[in-house]
């Protein structure tokens, strides 16, 4: 009896013992990982505003402040990027086009905060191919895009893919991926050596394989592209599918196994933590503006990782200060930026500040006039259109340096005169119109809501010049052009073919504008609007102020 008692408790302790190691064992299979994520950085990194050098809530400096905030807390905290890094700042430009001998100053910065990988953007390629190439060989980790192939081949550009294995071994794998729209707004010299698929297509090729071939555990995406959604009253976000290609995360997270996690971009919108068929979605925002940071938690179970929870959350540059490390690491570049910045180019005679971009939208200006009469003198073409881009265009003051011109032709475009009918002059000129909403015919003219969110597209609302139109914004949309004729007050015929010069984006048919798609291109003007304008001013030494009121708004208050 003493025998079989002391079996019993020798089994019981031995069985003890055994589930405590069980339990323990269980108790250390658990991790988590943070990851950050930056998008759409632009080429900025002092956190001012160029235009008057105000201090400014975005930047690298400050998002350095933010990255080591996250990595005193986890050592580990990788760090992404989703493209759009190396064009938009004066900084950028003045590296660019001026002086291209030292090392691209985002590069150094990225390198200096210890970056894991980026993504590719569509602006990546607008300082031509030397440019680019040479800002990717400077990066120490690795620029990626699984969509992106060369010419005609089933090679992959640069890279697909990265996995970082952590010491614990939790293997991740980042996917990079482009927004497949690049061949609609480059100038086709820049990616003459590329082609762009599907990304939906490129991520069911690759996230098999980095499962299956590199054992990753968790699939994270930095997608240079967007989530389609819109807002709620509450706030709230309903994710939205897209239809021409621009921005595909709604797709990806639907009809691709396997992806945990998508770090977007491109659509410089704010967004902590969506989810999409269980996918998190987060994107922070331009210029350094946010840091997304993804937490995950997971749980080892039969010998694999599994995600148990993931949060994500916004980290914002106005909470910090710059890290001083990195405004001297960059002090060079900014002196010959600021330098370059400060050149007087010439003089206006008359006005072409902008103080109300509001009304440079609904009434005919001289900003806006001399730009598209200086695009009209430079292509040939009789017909022109332009944009004011966003509400930080300064416009031009009497005395015009580079800073004002850089700040008032704010993207590195260059122009196309192509060759259009009557008729698309007068569907471009409707699409136009859709930047207003309707108007009860006495009420102040709005800008219609879908140009202000998800994101802000005022660069999607041109002007004209070489014709006489009135849009009447009390009429629904297709039907407000209600007046369209020559100069000389001739009714365009509509299928008369006119030829118009237009930035390089609108004419390829960017900014849904595809009545422009696929013209007859009659001239390429290979040289940057900014250029244009700088050279003209420089030249002329004065410039004359003119309007001539070749277009009104009517059916609303436009004063």
């Amino acid at each position: 009896m003493r025998q079989r008692w002391s079996l019993a408790v020798t089994l019981l302790v031995i069985t003890a013992v055994v589930f405590m190691g069980i339990y323990q064992s269980e108790a250390k299979e658990k991790t988590s990982v943070t990851i950050m994520s930056t998008s759409d950085l632009h080429g900025y990194i002092t956190p001012i505003q160029y235009t008057n050098n105000a201090p400014a809530n975005h930047g690298l400096a400050k998002i350095s402040t933010l990255v080591k905030q996250v990595r005193s807390r986890n050592p580990e905290a990788i760090l992404l990027d989703s493209g759009d890094t190396i064009q938009g700042s004066p900084m950028e430009y003045v590296h660019a086009r001026v002086n291209n001998a030292p090392i691209d100053p985002m590069m150094l910065v990225m390198n200096a905060l210890r970056y894991d990988a980026m993504a590719i953007g569509n602006h990546e390629y607008n300082y031509g191919r030397n440019v680019m190439e040479k800002a990717m060989g400077e990066a120490k980790f690795p620029w990626l895009s699984a969509n992106t192939l060369r010419k005609n081949k089933e090679q992959v550009y640069t890279k697909p893919y990265k996995i970082i294995k952590l010491k614990n071994g939790l293997r991740i794998g980042f996917l990079g991926l482009t927004t497949q729209k690049v061949p609609n707004w480059e100038d086709p010299r820049n990616i003459a050596h590329l082609d762009f698929v599907d990304v939906v297509a490129a991520a069911k090729k690759w996230v098999p394989i980095m499962k299956k071939r590199e054992k990753a555990d968790v699939i994270f995406v930095s997608y240079h592209g967007g989530l389609e959604h819109k807002k709620e009253a509450d706030g709230s976000i309903v994710p939205l599918p897209e239809s021409d290609g621009e921005n595909q995360v709604y797709q990806l997270a639907t009809q691709v196994k396997g992806i945990d996690v998508i770090l977007a971009g491109h659509m410089h919108t704010p967004l902590a933590d969506v989810r999409v068929n269980g996918v998190l979605i987060a994107e922070p925002n331009k210029w350094g503006s946010h840091l997304s940071v993804v937490d995950l938690d997971l749980e080892r179970r039969k010998g694999r990782w599994n995600v148990i929870s993931k949060k994500g959350r916004l980290l914002e540059s106005s909470t910090v200060e710059p890290d001083p490390a990195i405004l001297k690491l960059t002090a060079q570049y900014e002196k010959e930026t600021q330098a370059f910045l400060d050149q007087p180019v010439g003089k206006i005679d008359g006005n072409m500040v902008v103080t109300d971009h509001h009304a440079f939208r609904t009434h005919d200006n001289a900003l806006i006039e001399f730009i598209n009469r200086l695009q009209m003198e430079a292509s040939g073409a009789p017909i022109s259109s332009t944009s004011l881009f966003d509400n930080t265009v300064t416009g031009l003051p009497r005395e015009v340096t580079a800073r004002h011109i850089l700040s008032t032709y704010i993207y590195p475009n260059t122009l196309k005169v192509i060759r259009v009918k009557g008729a698309d002059i007068k569907a471009a000129l409707e699409q136009s119109a859709t930047y207003f909403k309707q108007n009860s015919g006495t009420d102040p003219v709005e800008v219609n809501p879908e140009f202000l969110t998800p994101k802000v597209l005022h660069y999607n609302y041109d002007m004209w010049e070489g014709i006489r139109y009135t849009i009447d914004v009390s009429k629904p949309e297709g039907q407000r052009i209600v007046e369209l004729s020559d100069m000389n007050g001739h009714p365009l015929v509509m299928d008369k073919e006119y030829d118009v010069v237009l930035n390089n984006y609108r004419a390829g048919g960017g900014g849904n504008y595809p009545m422009f798609a696929n013209k007859p291109v009659v001239k390429d003007i290979n040289i940057e609007v900014s250029e244009l304008l700088t050279n003209y001013i420089r030249e002329k030494g004065t410039v004359m102020a003119t309007v001539d009121h070749n277009w009104k708004i009517i059916g609303g208050k436009v004063d």
